[in-house]
């Protein structure tokens, strides 16, 4: 296990983040609402993390777990959003642009979960490259 002084510091803030009430699986299990700021940080951390990791054998334990059972979670659980939240009504969403706002972040979210799997094969090619030279 990494202890906390040999983490990059963008996994550290990853983590921060994770056990944080900001957190999006938070806000969309506790508040039952997408949370764009949650988004949009969880998502610069990610990118951070996997470029702080390009170069390195593989991802902690947690930081992968994230992918395969966090994310797909909350995927789950927005496609689930039958309507407005009272929140998103105050904003000016209707019914049907915020399930369509809904589905744009599941796509995303897909997104963000397959660019973490294409970084995981290009580390299996990089290290099967490196043996078979």
């Amino acid at each position: 296990m990494l202890r906390l002084n040999e983490m990059v510091e963008s996994l550290k803030k990853f983590y921060e983040y994770m056990g944080s009430d900001e957190e999006l699986m938070y806000h969309i299990r506790i508040n039952a609402e997408w949370n764009e700021e949650s988004f949009l940080k969880m998502q610069q951390l990610v990118r951070e993390v996997i470029k702080d990791y390009k170069d390195k054998d593989d991802y902690p334990k947690h930081f992968v777990q994230y992918f395969m059972i966090e994310v797909p979670s909350i995927i789950n659980i927005i496609s689930h959003f039958k309507r407005c939240d009272e929140k998103a009504l105050s904003e000016g969403y209707t019914d049907e642009t915020y399930l369509n706002m809904i589905a744009e972040k599941v796509k995303q979210l897909e997104k963000i979960r397959w660019d973490f799997i294409y970084s995981l094969i290009d580390k299996y090619i990089d290290d099967n490259l490196k043996r078979t030279i």
